[in-house]
């Protein structure tokens, strides 16, 4: 606990200023995020015996995340569906180059899921960022994840008993994930200044997030017990690894976003 708590410290201040101030700050963050976490994805293919094609996915993952950083001020939705169709093109004939006999297809599959699983779903944090001058939707975001993730976490250790997904994360409890999601919603309600929310559309959004970023950090935790692992890694002292940290954002970032986008800002 005490490696952890002085890991929040340290990095708790850097995450929350490059959110404010946004550009180049938040970009280099993203993208670091993003690479260590495609780089964990595919060490964990690794394990299962498969074998990605590393280079060619962190290329697309960096890609995907300075295309939507460069067109903010146009229009991107269409092109950025392209880029997706183009990543597919290019995932596939790397497979030529595997040099495997067999389960290439495979392997051409896992790259392309490690490129649209973080690049793709990670581009979206930038999205996010860019419709308020100072980041208020993905400060939102961030501390109703951030509050939802250390209540299921407090509370499966102090009181949880009944097994959540016991055959994908043993350690996670019922008690625990109602904690959470009972956390998200008073911190949705506490942080809707961020926002400039309403109370409503705050406890929508409160409750969408407290579902979704619980499935979405259960997919992370069924992709490292079919490894076989622990953590994704052991980069961040006391936490794991990247993508332990900031799986809950996979599935909720799109989510966030187009909510905004479609209900908010119609």
């Amino acid at each position: 606990m005490k490696l952890r708590a002085i890991t929040i410290a340290i990095g708790m201040p850097i995450i929350l200023g490059c959110i404010y101030y946004g550009g180049w700050p938040f970009l280099l963050l993203v993208l670091v995020l993003a690479l260590f976490s495609i780089n964990e994805f595919y060490n964990l293919m690794m394990k299962k015996g498969f074998f990605p094609a590393y280079y060619v996915g962190n290329i697309i993952t960096m890609f995907f995340i300075m295309f939507s950083y460069y067109s903010l001020k146009r229009s991107w939705e269409p092109a950025h569906s392209a880029i997706l169709t183009i990543a597919a093109a290019i995932a596939l004939v790397s497979g030529i180059f595997l040099k495997r006999e067999k389960d290439t297809i495979v392997d051409v599959a896992v790259t392309l899921l490690g490129m649209i699983y973080i690049g793709w779903f990670f581009s979206y944090l930038i999205f996010i960022r860019s419709l308020t001058d100072h980041g208020g939707y993905l400060f939102f975001l961030v501390f109703t994840i951030w509050a939802m993730d250390i209540a299921a976490y407090l509370a499966g250790k102090a009181f949880g008993h009944t097994p959540l997904a016991p055959s994908i994360s043993p350690k996670k409890t019922w008690e625990g994930a109602i904690s959470g999601f009972i956390v998200c919603l008073l911190a949705a309600w506490i942080f809707s200044w961020t926002a400039q929310l309403d109370l409503w559309h705050a406890l929508i959004l409160g409750a969408l997030i407290g579902i979704t970023g619980q499935f979405s950090d259960l997919i992370e935790s069924l992709i490292k017990r079919d490894a076989g692992v622990k953590d994704s890694s052991n980069v961040v002292p006391g936490h794991g690894g990247v993508l332990d940290r900031i799986d809950s954002f996979v599935l909720t970032a799109p989510l966030m976003y187009y909510y905004v986008v479609w209900v908010l800002l119609r």
